[in-house]
């Protein structure tokens, strides 16, 4: 049978309430019991020692035990004195007559004795144990035995002893009764942070990632509504991007294929002739939407791990210097110049030299469209036994301060003034992300010293190779 949680907690704490309630019942009960016993055990011992000086009293008046021994009566009026705080006995014994009987439980189990231990008055199977001597000026006269109960005899002490077990069990009782009255509304309060939780789950899976928990607690069960108010932000966060990122793909694919399409069309109607300027324009296009479907296919192969990196030991400067020699007539022919500050010294890390290659190839290629003419991109790089970091600054046009975040994100571009005659689909950045953090690297933007976009790409030297 499903029992829902909510149920078992119940169940949980009202059993252990229970359970504590009934050890305590039954440890109080037995450590009352014989605290009780103990107590009532040293009343006796103490009425004991106050029987002895009457006794002693009541030898030298008669001069032996014999009264005693003869009339039972003065032994009980003698127990009887020490309760009822009367006189000494009287010096005449009195008449034999019907015995009024020892203080219950007590004359059971005390017995006199004389100086040569010989019983005078008390039960005959008593056992002669634990003797308090009896003296008269100096000399013992005989001896006291009181045996100590086992068990609570005396009407008044076993009535006063049921009234404390009930008293007990009434408390035990009432304790259980009250964690049957706490222990629900404490299982529901403590469960509702649960129920949420299930509740915004089913939201998330449905879709609804907007959903929030409110954590109305410090404890666990608050860090965990935190936790999951966290997933679904990200969650959130994630699908914004996700249609974001399907709305700039379908952009940048159809200002290229409507472009085509018109140009075929104008061709099948007429309107344009067939000619080198015309296969031009259409091959430009062309190349531009296989050039943005590599893009695509290398950042989705980026993100997936699913890029071949091969890593072996190499100098990054000396790949730096082969990509920017490639690409120096390029910045020549726009007006810039490309100033290089490179340590003489080589420098080793683990690397794949193609996506490295790659990298520098893509951040010289981001100055070289979006930087005007005349202008100027200064590379230097510092070299600090541990890492090797290289810092790309132009001249203007530089980018907003709240945009140096997204310039890494995928089909983002910080002048939205940019065509894509000039500009690319906003990938190239998104790709060199991924490669440096492949590399166990880091990059970052911020503003030029010259006015333009500073990067800055720091990677880790190492003589090791990557696992």
């Amino acid at each position: 049978m499903h029992l829902p949680i909510k149920y078992k907690l119940f169940f949980t704490l009202l059993l252990t309430s229970c359970l504590v309630s009934g050890g305590m019942f039954l440890f109080i009960q037995w450590n009352f019991d014989r605290g009780f016993l103990n107590y009532v055990n040293q009343q006796q011992l103490a009425e004991m020692e106050e029987l002895m000086p009457r006794l002693a009293e009541e030898y030298a008046r008669q001069g032996s035990w014999q009264v005693i021994q003869d009339n039972p009566r003065v032994w009980e009026k003698l127990l009887l004195s020490g309760r009822d705080n009367r006189g000494p006995a009287p010096k005449v014994p009195p008449p034999p007559g019907p015995a009024l009987g020892p203080p219950p439980g007590k004359g059971a189990r005390l017995a006199l004795y004389d100086a040569d231990r010989q019983i005078i008055i008390g039960p005959p199977d008593l056992p002669a144990t634990n003797l308090k001597p009896v003296a008269l000026e100096g000399q013992t006269i005989g001896y006291l035995s009181l045996v100590p109960p086992q068990e609570l005899s005396e009407a008044g002490d076993l009535l006063f002893l049921e009234q404390q077990t009930q008293s007990f069990a009434l408390v035990a009782l009432s304790v259980a009764v009250l964690s049957l009255l706490i222990s629900f509304p404490l299982t529901t309060q403590l469960l509702r942070p649960i129920k949420a939780l299930t509740t915004g789950t089913r939201k998330l899976k449905a879709g609804q990632y907007q959903t929030r928990i409110q954590a109305a607690a410090r404890d666990e069960l608050g860090q965990l509504c935190n936790d999951f108010n966290s997933l679904a932000f990200t969650l959130e966060k994630n699908e914004q991007a996700r249609k974001q990122w399907v709305a700039d793909i379908a952009h940048e694919l159809r200002t290229p294929l409507s472009v085509l399409q018109g140009d075929i069309e104008a061709l099948q109607d007429g309107i344009r002739e067939v000619g080198p300027k015309t296969l031009g324009a259409l091959h430009d296009e062309a190349r531009h939407l296989t050039r943005l479907v590599n893009d695509l296919y290398e950042l989705s192969m980026s993100d997936i791990g699913a890029l071949d990196y091969k890593m072996r030991r190499i100098d990054p400067l000396a790949l730096f210097r082969e990509a920017a020699a490639q690409n120096e007539a390029r910045f020549a022919a726009k007006g810039l110049e490309l100033r290089l500050d490179l340590p003489n010294q080589s420098c080793v890390m683990s690397a794949d030299p193609d996506r490295l290659r790659q990298l520098f190839t893509n951040l010289l290629e981001n100055s070289l469209r979006y930087t005007k003419a005349p202008g100027l991109l200064e590379v230097s790089a510092t070299n600090s036994g541990q890492s090797l970091r290289i810092d790309f600054e132009d001249t203007p046009p530089g980018i907003d301060p709240s945009q140096y975040e997204r310039l890494f994100e995928r089909l983002y571009r910080g002048e939205q003034s940019r065509s894509r005659a000039t500009g690319g689909a906003g990938l190239g950045l998104a790709i060199c992300k991924n490669i440096v953090e492949a590399h166990r690297g880091e990059i970052n933007a911020g503003p030029s010293k010259h006015g333009g976009l500073h990067i800055r790409l720091d990677l880790p030297l190492s003589t090791g190779e990557f696992a």
